[in-house]
């Protein structure tokens, strides 16, 4: 990183926000493996995703 950036209008680029999350279940690790994820509230199947994917 430029060190004579801090001071300047490019010093920061951004904000991130990471909303509390609450685990409530899990999916076993056999179908965690099949969908990618082994939290349900994360998962979301690809047509959903992105129309395009079909």
């Amino acid at each position: 990183m430029d060190k004579n950036c801090e001071m300047t209008p490019c010093g920061r680029v951004g904000y991130a926000y990471v909303p509390v999350q609450i685990m409530n279940e899990l999916y076993s690790p056999e179908v965690g493996l099949e969908k990618g994820t082994v939290f349900p509230e994360l998962w979301i199947p690809m047509p959903e995703y992105s129309p395009m994917a079909n």
